[in-house]
Formats: structure tokens, C-alpha cells, sequence
């Protein structure tokens, strides 16, 4: 599970390489707002294409096969974007790591659901649920050192370098328990039907929902550090500590929402009260009127916004007709995750460009919250109709 665990992380440490390294990208390959922008959402185009797609490359070539291509793509990625020299190469290569992504988002769960019972899943799946918030927190507070010391292309390599040491230990530790397919499903029965699945209404409500969630949360990651130099004067490694706070409190805030969502018996609760204070908090995400504003608002978000995806991540398998369909749902889940990452920091940087004010960032991120917060209870809803 741990291999995994670091697989996961050093995903996401390459998909927040962007955001501490954005003023430096700016001025040195003339990257404008919405490019820096597309920079963090590239990586989530070959998540939202391939989230579904993971599910029957996980089927075939199994945890670990599909595992080290996942990380394997994200090396070849970030070492093609270490030598990039202009926005465009920088672009293909976010794309290439983000195959990483789609691949990694679907084969990490199936590991942990692979050596774990489901009666034993809540805690391994809240560790694992830690993989974007410490992933992000390693890349934020890592980046301005990294940068300082060898320059944006010396942090490009440093997640190089975590993802080999990554690829190394996947390659060696990850197997299949005994008596189980590699795929992580008992090998007895009928083969599930994925568009089965797939017909299930409530999954899409759910998944569109984190999408909204998603678009918020990657948004304001990406832009944070640089909304706390331009609009308050701090330098980029306090903005860069500032930003990655949110993710360091997630880190432990996920594993303590996977423990309370084992212990209460309305999960459903638990969804929809905290996606209503998480769109509460975010819609303040670019108005914070003063710097002494700055830390206990990326304390409080965090606090609030983590039990809403390890909600997501313990109901979603519920709403399919069988348990052999859990990773269809997780497949759908992760492909709502990756289409709100891909379309929201370069639409929130349209919006600050286009009024002029680091305030106007807040009007789609406000929307989207608000659409997440109407489709978690239409998913709630629905599911209530199914549940006995």
C-alpha cells in the first residue's frame, strides 16, 4: 500500500511543480495568465480522457504493470518539460505527465481494495486519500528552495527523481495476494459489464459534483501563491508556505473524515453538510481584504473542504448495482475530478485578466462551488431512492 501511497504522491508532486514555479515561468518563457493557467489544467487532459480507459488498462495488464506506466509516463513527462524552451513544449509535456494521472487516480485504490478487506479499506483508504494534499504540500514548500538553488528546470528535475524512486519501489514491492486476479476482483463469477455501470445516473451526478469541488480546490492551489505576492507584497517563499498549508492540515484532515465517515451512519450527511461550508469558505478564496487574513484562511479551509472527497470516495462505490463495478465508479468519479482541474485555473486567470482585479477570481469559483453543492444533493437524492 505504501508504494502506491508514494506512486500517488509523486504524481501529484509534478502536477503542482506549476504553481510555486509560475512567476519564474512568466517571466522566462513569456508565459501569460491563462497559459500559466493551462499549465496545471494540461495535466488533467489525459485524466478526464483517461479515466475510463484506466479502468480497462488496469483489467488487462493488471496493478502493477499499469502502475509503472503511470509513473514511468510522468518521468518521460517531466524530463521532457525540463528542457522545454518555450510554452508549447512545456505544454506537451504536462500532457504527457498527465497520463500519470488518469492511470495512477484508478490502479492506487485497486491496490489497497486488492490486500484489504472491505471491512478493513477505511483506514488504508483514508492514508491514501492523503496523496493530492501531501503530494501538493511537498511541491509548494519545496519549490521556491528548489528554484533558488538550481532554477525551475532543477525543481522539474527534482520530480524526476522522486518518480524514479517511485517507479523503483512500485516495481519491487507491488504483487497480488494470493488467490486474487491482479485486477484486485475474485476470480470466480461472471465478468462485470462496464456499461452497466456506467447507466447509473447517480455516479454522474456525483462525479460532475467533485468536478465542481475540484475546479475550485486546483484553482485557488495554482494561483494562490501568486495572488499572495501580487495582491499582498509577500516573496514567493512565504506565499509558496502559505499556499501549501492548506494541503499539510488536508494531509491529516482525510484520515480523520475517513474515520468519522466509519463511525456515523448518515454518510450522506456528512456530503452534503460539508460541500455547503467548503462552497462557504472557497467563495472568499481571491477577497481576503488583508495579509493577516492570509493564515488562518488556509487554515479554516482545509479544516472544513477534507471530509468532502474521502464522502465522495466512500459513496461512490455504493451506487452500482454490484461491488464488481466499484471501479467504474471510481473511474467516473476521477473523470468529473480532472474535468474541474483541466477548466479551472485557466478560467479563473481569464477572470482576473479580464477585470483586472485579483478579486474577480472569484466569480467562477463561487458558480462552481455553487453547481457542487446543487448536484450533491441531487446525487443524495437519488441514491436515497435506491438505498432501503
Amino acid at each position: 500500500m505504501w508504494s502506491a501511497f508514494l506512486a500517488s504522491v509523486a504524481v501529484v508532486y509534478n502536477q503542482f511543480k506549476v504553481s510555486p514555479a509560475m512567476a519564474v515561468l512568466r517571466e522566462q518563457l513569456q508565459v501569460d495568465m491563462v497559459t500559466g493557467g493551462w499549465l496545471m489544467s494540461i495535466f488533467a487532459v489525459a485524466g478526464v480522457m483517461l479515466a475510463l480507459p484506466a479502468a480497462a488498462v488496469l483489467m488487462r495488464l493488471g496493478p502493477k504493470l499499469s502502475g509503472l506506466l503511470a509513473v514511468g509516463s510522468v518521468m518521460v513527462g517531466a524530463a521532457t518539460g525540463a528542457f522545454a524552451g518555450n510554452p508549447v513544449t512545456l505544454l506537451i509535456s504536462r500532457g504527457i505527465e498527465g497520463i500519470g494521472l488518469g492511470l495512477i487516480s484508478v490502479v492506487a485504490p485497486a491496490v489497497v481494495a486488492m490486500w484489504f478487506e472491505p471491512h478493513e479499506r477505511g483506514l488504508p483508504m483514508g492514508i491514501w486519500a492523503a496523496w493530492v494534499p501531501v503530494g501538493a504540500t511537498l511541491a509548494l514548500n519545496l519549490g521556491h528552495p528548489f528554484i533558488n538553488a538550481f532554477g525551475w528546470r532543477g525543481f522539474w528535475w527534482s520530480g524526476v527523481l522522486l518518480a524514479g524512486i517511485a517507479f523503483l519501489l512500485y516495481a519491487l514491492v507491488v504483487t497480488s495476494p494470493e488467490g486474487k486476479k491482479e485486477g484486485g476482483a475474485e476470480p470466480a463469477g461472471p465478468a462485470p459489464s462496464l456499461v452497466e455501470g456506467l447507466k447509473v445516473p447517480a455516479i454522474w451526478v456525483l462525479g460532475l459534483s467533485f468536478a465542481g469541488y475540484n475546479f475550485v480546490a486546483i484553482s485557488f492551489g495554482t494561483w494562490a501563491p501568486s495572488f499572495f505576492q501580487e495582491r499582498f507584497g509577500l516573496d514567493a517563499g512565504l506565499a509558496g508556505f502559505y499556499a501549501g498549508l492548506v494541503f499539510l492540515v488536508a494531509a491529516f484532515m482525510v484520515v480523520v473524515a475517513g474515520k468519522v465517515l466509519d463511525q456515523v451512519r448518515n454518510r450522506y450527511q456528512v456530503l452534503l453538510i460539508s460541500v455547503v461550508l467548503t462552497s462557504l469558505i472557497y467563495s472568499w478564496a481571491f477577497l481576503l481584504p488583508k495579509p493577516e487574513f492570509i493564515l488562518p484562511y488556509v487554515m479554516v479551509v482545509p479544516l472544513i473542504s477534507s471530509f468532502y472527497p474521502p464522502s465522495v470516495f466512500t459513496l461512490a462505490p455504493e451506487t452500482m448495482p454490484s461491488p464488481a463495478l466499484a471501479g467504474v465508479a471510481m473511474a467516473v468519479v476521477n473523470m468529473g475530478s480532472n474535468f474541474g482541474a483541466l477548466i479551472g485555473p485557466p478560467l479563473v486567470g481569464f477572470a482576473v485578466n479580464a477585470g483586472g482585479s485579483w478579486s474577480y477570481g472569484s466569480v467562477p469559483v463561487a458558480f462552481a462551488m455553487l453547481v457542487s453543492v446543487i448536484l450533491a444533493f441531487v446525487f443524495a437524492a437519488l441514491a436515497a431512492k435506491k438505498r432501503p
